[in-house]
C-alpha cells in the first residue's frame, strides 16, 4: 500500500504546482506582474461604481427600507459580484477586465465560485476591520498578492502576459 502525500503549502501555493510555482515568479515572468497594483486600484474603483450603481437601482424603489437593508445588501451584492465574475469565464470583475487583469489559482487555473466567494469574503472581512491598512501587504510580496489571495490561493496577473505564456 503506498503512503498518500498530502502537498505542502509554499506562499499560497502548493508544492505540485505546475512548474513547482516557477510560472508565478517574477523573476521569470516579471511581465505577469508590470503594474499590477495600480491596475488592481483602479479596477476597485470601477467595481465600486458598478455595484453602487446596482444597489441604487435595486433598492432606491424601495425607500425607507433601504436603510435597514443598506449594510446586508452591500455586502450581498458585493460578494455576489466577486462570485460571479471572478469565478465566471473571464476571471475577473469588470473593472479587472477593463484594466488587463485576471484572476488565476496558484495552479494556473480558472479560480472557481467558492474561490471567488472565499476571496470576496475575506476582502470585505478585512477591509471592514483594518481599513486600508490591509492594502499594504500588496507591496510587501513580489507577486502584488492581497491577503485575500493568500487566503483563495489565487495571484492576480496581466491577461495579455497570461494568455502570452499558456
Amino acid at each position: 500500500m503506498t503512503e498518500r502525500k498530502l502537498p505542502a503549502i509554499v506562499l499560497g501555493g502548493t508544492s505540485n504546482s505546475r512548474d513547482d510555482g516557477a510560472i508565478h515568479d517574477p523573476l521569470v515572468h516579471p511581465k505577469l506582474y508590470e503594474g499590477v497594483a495600480l491596475r488592481r486600484t483602479f479596477a476597485f474603483f470601477v467595481d465600486m461604481i458598478l455595484i453602487g450603481i446596482v444597489l441604487v437601482l435595486a433598492f432606491v424603489p424601495l425607500g425607507v427600507i433601504t436603510a435597514l437593508l443598506a449594510i446586508p445588501a452591500t455586502v450581498l451584492v458585493s460578494v455576489a459580484y466577486d462570485a460571479l465574475t471572478i469565478g465566471g469565464h473571464a476571471s475577473a470583475t469588470p473593472g479587472m477586465r477593463l484594466f488587463g487583469l485576471k484572476v488565476i489559482t496558484w495552479s494556473g487555473a480558472k479560480p472557481d465560485n467558492l474561490q471567488a466567494v472565499l476571496m470576496s469574503i475575506v476582502f470585505w472581512a478585512i477591509h471592514g476591520v483594518t481599513g486600508w491598512l490591509a492594502a499594504a501587504i500588496v507591496f510587501l510580496n513580489p507577486r502584488w498578492r492581497a491577503a485575500h489571495d493568500f487566503c483563495a490561493g489565487t495571484v492576480v496577473v496581466r491577461a495579455d502576459a497570461w494568455k502570452a505564456i499558456t
